[in-house]
């Protein structure tokens, strides 16, 4: 999904979203998931999530909307690349502790107990590098009432 606008509301997080599959027009919708992330955490939760989903291919951050040009700017900052340096270290020490044969069967045999823990592990990493994303996330700018007014 292409997401090319994020906004926060009283009733939830919508996003202005399209299909990559059905090129048109984007249209804006409440995304259940984000709302979720955004009630639970506020908008260190919701920054949180989206780059989850972003890492994860769910969604593709598309245009430059403050509301998205702020993750991009995030993920292309110099911060961002020390973060994406450690975690690769963490990932490396990771799977130096895995014999072939666990790998084998992480990615197509059984679980195991070996299997179970690198996978813990792995989401336990995951999980450090989007809350460290979201940390040096700049603020969301909030509009003032007078610039709601000049538009008037």
């Amino acid at each position: 999904m292409q997401i090319n606008r994020i906004t926060v509301k009283k009733d939830g997080v919508y996003i202005s979203a399209r299909d990559p599959e059905e090129p048109g027009a984007f249209r804006s919708r409440l995304s259940e998931k984000l709302t979720k992330a955004y009630r639970e955490g506020g908008q260190r939760g919701l920054d949180q999530k989206i780059f989850e989903l972003d890492d994860s291919m769910q969604i593709e951050l598309r245009g430059d909307h403050p509301s998205i040009k702020r993750y991009k700017d995030t993920l292309h900052s110099s911060e961002a690349k020390e973060i994406f340096a450690d975690y690769g270290q963490k990932m490396e020490e990771l799977n130096k502790n895995m014999s072939k044969q666990d790998m084998r069967d992480y990615w197509f045999g059984p679980q195991t107990p070996a299997t179970i823990a690198y996978f813990n592990k792995h989401w336990e990493y995951k999980q450090i590098l989007y809350k460290q994303l979201s940390e040096i996330c700049p603020p969301v700018k909030q509009r003032t009432k007078s610039v709601v007014e000049k538009k008037r």
